[in-house]
């Protein structure tokens, strides 16, 4: 006698395709520019050059108000001298953070990091714009409190008047002229990508075009002359020269954050 036993096979789900079991999963998100641009920030202070170089820029302005303070001048003592003497110093060295937020991927070999986590390379590089300015600004704020702190401290411990008169007028100027130098040297920060090349460009191109171009061009130096164009933003008074500003701007601001962020989008990571 045969027995046969038939036994019933649990049916068995077909296997989904990838493609379907890939869709199951929630669509990633990307990052919000605020995030990219506090990251930046971060990166920039974590630094111990970023570090050394806000301090810098403090110490160099409370040394130029100590200098300030020994030397007054007869008369009432505006805040504007004490602002003046503390920005000089920071107007010279805050477009350095800039040209570091730029370069600081390339020189310190991050850059494949930095953009395997985040691809799109224009927006990281806008975020570093965005961050170089705001911590410049932030840094120029410190020496906006130390002016302010130096000349109440005239007034107490000498027999000079103060006098905080136009203040915002000279505030407004302060961080247009900032700003603008900022930006400047973050896009040749962009363009170039080695720090120590960007810093010597940046000061010496735009500085030999001032000196040499009146002599070679007359007047005609102004379409070019960027410094005289911040100048007059800072001041908010084009004196009729608004084609001669906004064509400087153009060329050694606009043009070089345009290319950078080009180059940037294309440069080979390593």
């Amino acid at each position: 006698m045969t027995m046969t036993t038939l036994t019933e096979a649990a049916p068995v789900a077909p296997a989904k395709h990838k493609a379907q079991a890939g869709t199951a999963l929630p669509p990633a998100r990307g990052q919000a520019f605020l995030k990219l641009v506090a990251i930046e920030l971060r990166k920039s202070v974590n630094t111990r050059s970023g570090r050394v170089l806000i301090g810098a820029i403090l110490l160099i302005a409370l040394a130029a108000m100590t200098w300030q303070i020994t030397h007054l001048p007869e008369g009432t003592i505006n805040v504007e001298a004490f602002l003046s003497a503390g920005s000089t110093g920071a107007m010279l060295i805050l477009p350095v953070i800039g040209v570091m937020a730029m370069t600081s991927e390339w020189t310190q070999r991050t850059a494949l990091t930095t953009f395997t986590l985040s691809p799109r390379r224009v927006r990281v590089q806008l975020a570093k714009f965005v961050s170089a300015v705001v911590l410049s600004a932030v840094v120029m704020t410190g020496v906006v409190i130390l002016a302010l702190g130096a000349t109440a401290l005239t007034g107490a411990i000498t027999d000079h008047a103060t006098s905080y008169a136009a203040l915002g007028s000279q505030l407004t100027g302060a961080y247009l002229m900032m700003a603008l130098n900022v930006v400047m040297g973050a896009a040749f920060g962009a363009v170039i990508a080695q720090t120590a090349v960007a810093i010597l460009v940046f000061f010496i191109a735009p500085t030999a075009w001032s000196l040499a171009g009146p002599a070679l061009f007359k007047d005609n130096a102004n379409w070019l002359d960027v410094f005289s164009a911040f100048g007059r933003i800072a001041e908010r008074n084009l004196n009729g020269m608004l084609p001669e500003t906004l064509t400087a701007i153009g060329v050694w601001v606009v043009l070089p954050t345009i290319v950078g962020l080009w180059l940037s989008s294309r440069r080979e990571v390593k």
